[in-house]
């Protein structure tokens, strides 16, 4: 038996809120997931226009059950994982499960990047990890890997970050994920 405690019960809120937020900020509109999906994802919402899951950690989903249940639904899943909580406030990781070509790839430590309000958002692996560079542009259709960050300096890069960072808290308001 998993013991959910209150802290894991406030981590799970702020994540699902985060989630919810970024849907909406790339204009996605969800629904609860469904009888036809997998039972793991139950607590989840769905975008049906994208083909993606929003979910949000959640003590009692593995992993394991999370890639098993997009390769079975041939979705993407978009997995906000909360650092930690301070008050109100979280840091979040963002995680994606892609689904091409029936199998399941895993992306890890994204964040969010913005040229400009009104621009396309993306999502870019850390920077600062030092591992291969992701980047894939999100849209109302879904989520699209990009073939090279979308910024051409670093000062764009760093722009864009800080856009992002003030865009999500002009715009959403709470945490940033």
């Amino acid at each position: 038996m998993i013991y959910v405690s209150e802290e894991d019960r406030r981590r799970a809120a702020l994540a699902k809120e985060a989630a919810r937020a970024f849907a909406g900020l790339v204009g996605w509109t969800l629904v609860p997931c469904t009888s036809p999906m997998p039972s793991v994802l139950a607590d989840f919402e769905y975008a049906d226009r994208a083909n993606i899951v929003m979910a949000h950690w959640n003590k009692k989903v593995s992993l394991t059950g999370l890639i098993k249940a997009v390769a079975e639904c041939r979705t993407d899943l978009l997995l906000v994982e909360p650092s930690q909580v301070s008050g109100k406030q979280a840091g979040n990781y963002i995680t994606l499960l892609l689904c091409r070509d029936g199998e399941v790839q895993i992306v890890t430590g994204l964040w969010l990047w913005l040229q400009e309000p009104g621009g396309p958002i993306h999502l870019v692996t850390n920077p600062e990890c030092g591992d291969e560079m992701r980047a894939f542009m999100v849209d109302q259709s879904g989520i699209h890997p990009l073939p090279t960050p979308p910024w051409a300096t670093a000062d764009a890069e760093r722009l864009g970050f800080w856009t992002v960072r003030r865009h999500w808290e002009l715009t959403i308001g709470g945490h940033y994920p």
